[in-house]
C-alpha cells in the first residue's frame, strides 16, 4: 500500500495531465486515463456539482473547470496512498482571477479498474469555499477572501 502502487502512479500521471490540459493543452491524453463509464461525484451547489456519467460527459466538466477559472485551474497533488481498490490522494486545487489567487483543498477518492480511471469522489475541505470558488464564470466572490 502506498504512493508506489501502480494506481499511485496512475494518478499521479492522471494529475500531471490535468494540469497541462488546464493550462491550454490537449484534451485527449487525460481521456486516455479514463474508463469508457467512468463516474465523476463533485458535492454542492456550484456550477461543476452533481454526477458527470461517460467518458465524454466527465471530458466536458474538465473542460468547464478550464473555461470557469481561464486556463488557471492547477491541482497540487500532495500525498497519495493506494491499495488495489481504491487510491486516496490529498491536493490543493487553485485558480487565479483579476490578479488574486483563490485555493481550496480536497481528498480525492478514485476507483481503478482494468487500469483506467472508473469512479472518483471529491471531497472539499470546505464545501462552501468550493462552492463559492466554482459559483461562476467570475470565480471568487467578494465574500471569499483570496489566499495570501
Amino acid at each position: 500500500m502506498g504512493d508506489r502502487h501502480p494506481h499511485a502512479q496512475l494518478i499521479r500521471e492522471f494529475h500531471d495531465r490535468q494540469n497541462r490540459f488546464y493550462a491550454g493543452g490537449e484534451q485527449q491524453p487525460v481521456g486516455a486515463l479514463l474508463a469508457e463509464d467512468v463516474t465523476w461525484h463533485v458535492p454542492g451547489s456550484s456550477a461543476l456539482g452533481g454526477d458527470h456519467r461517460g467518458r465524454d460527459d466527465v471530458l466536458g466538466y474538465f473542460a468547464r473547470r478550464r473555461e470557469l477559472a481561464d486556463a488557471t485551474f492547477r491541482i497540487d497533488v500532495r500525498g497519495v496512498l493506494s491499495d488495489g481498490e481504491r487510491t486516496v490522494v490529498l491536493a490543493r486545487g487553485e485558480v487565479q482571477r483579476g490578479g488574486e489567487t483563490f485555493a481550496w483543498g480536497t481528498v480525492a477518492i478514485f476507483r481503478v479498474a482494468d487500469g483506467r480511471i472508473a469512479e472518483c469522489w471529491v471531497v472539499p475541505h470546505d464545501q462552501r469555499a468550493f462552492d463559492q470558488i466554482w459559483a461562476s464564470p467570475a470565480i471568487g466572490g467578494s465574500s471569499l477572501p483570496p489566499v495570501a
